[in-house]
């Protein structure tokens, strides 16, 4: 029984094999890197977007951006009334509407108004007391 391996030269040599074919998947990995890569400057070259880029584009499902256009809160074009079509432009746009302020933005503002408007000077639905 001299041929027999023991159980740990099987597993090293199990270890090892795993370790070649782990070498020549490093390669796949760097081509799945360049493909992500080549989606992104693709959405960054193009002007018009199909149904499916639109939806990769913003980050939403296909039925929020079917909801979305039937309720015509985004902006698509319909060449031939069934296929549905947007403009990179204007889903940038409508993606950056709605702006919050960030916290100091907002005491920046409130500041400014305060200063710029008084609200005990103003007049509220008549005439103001005089004392």
């Amino acid at each position: 029984m001299p041929n027999r391996l023991t159980f740990m030269e099987r597993m090293s040599e199990r270890i090892t094999a795993l370790e070649s074919v782990l070498k020549k998947l490093e390669p796949v990995e760097n081509i799945l890197e360049r493909m992500d890569l080549l989606e992104k400057s693709i959405y960054s070259t193009k002007r018009v977007f199909t149904f499916q880029d639109a939806c990769m584009y913003i980050g939403v499902s296909d039925s929020m951006l079917y909801k979305l256009t039937a309720n015509k809160e985004i902006p698509h074009y319909k060449p031939r009334g069934k296929m549905i079509y947007f403009a990179k432009e204007e889903l940038d746009e409508w993606l950056l509407q709605n702006h919050e302020p960030t916290a100091d933005d907002a005491i920046r503002m409130a500041t400014e108004t305060a200063t710029t408007q008084p609200f005990l000077k103003q007049r509220r639905y008549g005439k103001r007391k005089k004392d």
